[in-house]
């Protein structure tokens, strides 16, 4: 795995020089500031698969490097972690937000940065996985789109959105705020319905497209203080709200639903597109831990889910039924 590590610290960067390659990262570039690793990325014969950036540094902080790597096509779903000294929440949020997959706070444990890096490793080996089958998917469609690579289960990250991050990022973000953090955090899904029919029934590019409009309208409804959103693959979107607003799921589900119909989406060819969503409950962390939410992210999908399934054999029985009466309604 080739990596970049960012660093205005000599000392540091002397020790991840050190520290990674005898846990077996031997491929280590190391650079004293932005500028210099902006120049390096634009100038590489072979990308990075992985970056580690500081936050405080002169000109340029390693978040807003972070923001300017995610614009890069190539880098879009690269491993980014920071290694940082602040450790505020605010910081944390910044640099979640701005892309970031996980954050490692100094003076850090090299044991656990390994085992950071290797969780860093297993993902981009992931998104590879994921792009070549993908690819495939899309060389049978005969498809040009030029974004991500997916097929129906990919958790493909959806960018340019605000509060929209990747899954695995928005797991790791839950385990950095800890029992102190999650007081005021509630957790919860949606759920497109009918969403494998919608997924067949779309060329790649119209089917990314939607997966975008609907995490916007998700993302811009949610007016309950701190939040972030991320796809989960299969229609499904988990969100990770904080604030001390309580959150009513009916109501936060009739906004979206709202927004996604006041989209209009359709396909390319201008037929209309019956985008519906539906919500799990929301539960509130209260002082359990980051590890326990994820855990409640996966149970609101399961909900989300059989909430969406319900919904499809209650709108096929009213679909039904008012056939029938159309039928008696002309046979009389």
């Amino acid at each position: 795995m080739k990596i970049l590590a960012v660093d205005d610290d000599p000392m540091v960067l002397d020790l991840l020089q050190g520290a990674l390659p005898k846990a077996g990262f031997p491929d280590i570039t190391t650079a004293a500031s932005a500028a210099e690793a902006m120049d390096l990325i634009q100038t590489a014969d072979k990308p990075f698969d992985c970056f580690l950036l500081d936050i405080q540094m002169p000109q340029m902080s390693g978040i807003e490097l972070c923001d300017w790597i995610r614009y890069i096509p190539e880098y879009s779903e690269v491993p980014i972690l920071m290694v940082t000294a602040m450790s505020d929440k605010v910081f944390i949020n910044q640099a979640f937000a701005a892309g970031a997959s996980d954050y490692v706070t100094k003076p850090f444990d090299p044991l656990e940065l390994t085992t950071r890096m290797r969780v860093a490793e297993r993902l981009n080996q992931k998104s590879r996985d994921a792009r070549q089958n993908g690819e495939m998917v899309q060389a049978l469609l005969n498809d040009n789109f030029r974004g991500p690579k997916f097929n129906f289960d990919t958790a493909f990250t959806v960018r340019d959105v605000a509060g929209v991050i990747d899954r695995v990022a928005l797991e790791n973000f839950l385990l950095q705020l800890g029992r102190g953090g999650m007081f005021a955090t509630n957790v919860f899904a949606f759920q497109m319905v009918n969403a494998r029919e919608l997924y067949d029934s779309c060329t790649p590019e119209e089917y990314f497209y939607t997966v975008t409009d609907v995490a916007e309208a998700i993302s811009d409804s949610l007016s309950y203080g701190e939040s972030f959103v991320a796809h989960a693959g299969r229609g499904a979107f988990v969100c990770v709200c904080h604030g001390r607003d309580q959150i009513d799921a009916e109501e936060l589900q009739i906004s979206v639903q709202q927004a996604i119909d006041k989209m209009e989406l359709a396909y390319d060819d201008w037929r209309e597109m019956d985008v519906q969503v539906t919500i799990s409950p929301v539960q509130r962390m209260g002082l359990r831990s980051g590890r326990s939410a994820i855990d409640a992210m996966d149970a609101a999908l399961d909900k989300a889910r059989k909430a969406a399934s319900e919904a499809v054999h209650t709108s096929e029985y009213a679909g039904w039924k008012r056939d029938l009466i159309k039928a008696f309604a002309w046979a009389g």
